[in-house]
């Protein structure tokens, strides 16, 4: 059949249509919770915990979340792990070309160490952010770093393809405040506007010297308290101004059993960067996509700022 004059108008219309997305989509930020080590990989994991259970499956959904149509994926992704923590002054960013893998757990099946993500890196934008973060008086350093499972278990959740190249980036809880790495995420916020997506990676609530629980257990009181503070400084759940959620997440430390909930800062600190990258003045309130638990205290709870306002909130943890 030949192609008529309106056929090739539909053509053109729907390539323009394309492009005005790619030109006027502004990139989501991501604050997710990574699961425990690598069970979500796994065929057999343990206390509920493998590729098939449920918080496994809402981790695969994300980006079917967060984006309505292929035309929206990013150019590339700029992920912040809690499982990389600076031994400098300032940050440290990956401009490895091919990163590696990194293990970085123990006693797990041998399956665990064969993973690999196989995402490039991007020298080139690990420069540019460098760039960004100098001109905001943000010291950073750039070096080789591999793929730590705090990036490659959501990563192989979300984007199995590993299609989108990845630069990973440290925090710095040794020489930086909350306050500091909440100023890091506003100076990383313009990269939104440059087709990146920026993930930050920890978990909402993190003891791990609590007792692993079966998924029957009733979730402990301190985690559940801890994570209705975090529903109610970030997500929709509350009306509080930018100002009441940026003064209540980096005073995060004297939120109900803190000292509970995170024994150390690191899991938490990822939170801090992405709602210094996501939250804006008139829209401060992120979308609370996945909630969920797990060992009995381990929170699930995913955030995202600056994707479809009709999308529907969580507004109830399941298992």
């Amino acid at each position: 059949m030949p192609i008529t004059e309106v056929d090739k108008g539909r053509h053109i219309v729907s390539q323009t249509q394309a492009m005005n997305t790619l030109n006027t989509f502004r990139q989501p930020v991501l604050a997710v919770s990574h699961g425990a080590g690598p069970l979500w990989l796994l065929n057999e994991g343990a206390a509920g915990l493998d590729r098939h259970c449920e918080s496994a499956r809402n981790m695969a959904d994300v980006f079917n979340k967060i984006y309505t149509s292929d035309a929206q994926l990013p150019k590339r992704i700029l992920f912040v792990s809690a499982h990389w923590e600076a031994r400098k002054v300032g940050l440290e960013i990956s401009k490895s070309a091919a990163p590696e893998m990194f293990y970085d757990y123990s006693g797990f099946p041998a399956e665990s160490y064969e993973l690999v993500y196989g995402a490039k890196g991007d020298p080139e934008f690990a420069s540019r952010v460098k760039e960004l973060l100098t001109n905001s008086g943000i010291t950073s350093n750039l070096v080789d770093r591999p793929f730590d499972h705090g990036m490659f278990v959501p990563m192989f959740l979300m984007r199995p393809q590993a299609d989108i190249p990845v630069v990973t980036m440290s925090i710095n809880d040794r020489m930086l405040s909350a306050k500091d790495h909440f100023e890091l995420g506003k100076a990383l916020a313009p990269l939104r506007d440059e087709d990146t997506l920026i993930i930050t990676s920890g978990q909402a609530t993190h003891n791990m010297y609590a007792d692993w629980s079966p998924p029957d257990h009733p979730i402990e009181p301190w985690a559940l308290e801890f994570q209705t503070w975090l529903d109610n400084t970030l997500s929709s759940a509350s009306t509080k101004s930018y100002k009441e959620r940026q003064d209540s997440i980096v005073a995060w430390k004297k939120a109900p059993h803190a000292s509970v909930a995170h024994r150390t800062p690191d899991h938490f600190t990822t939170f801090v960067v992405g709602a210094g990258a996501g939250m804006e003045e008139d829209h401060p309130a992120a979308k609370k996509i996945n909630g969920g638990w797990g060992l009995g205290h381990m929170s699930f709870a995913n955030y995202a700022w600056g994707i479809d306002t009709n999308l529907s909130e969580v507004v109830k943890d399941e298992l």
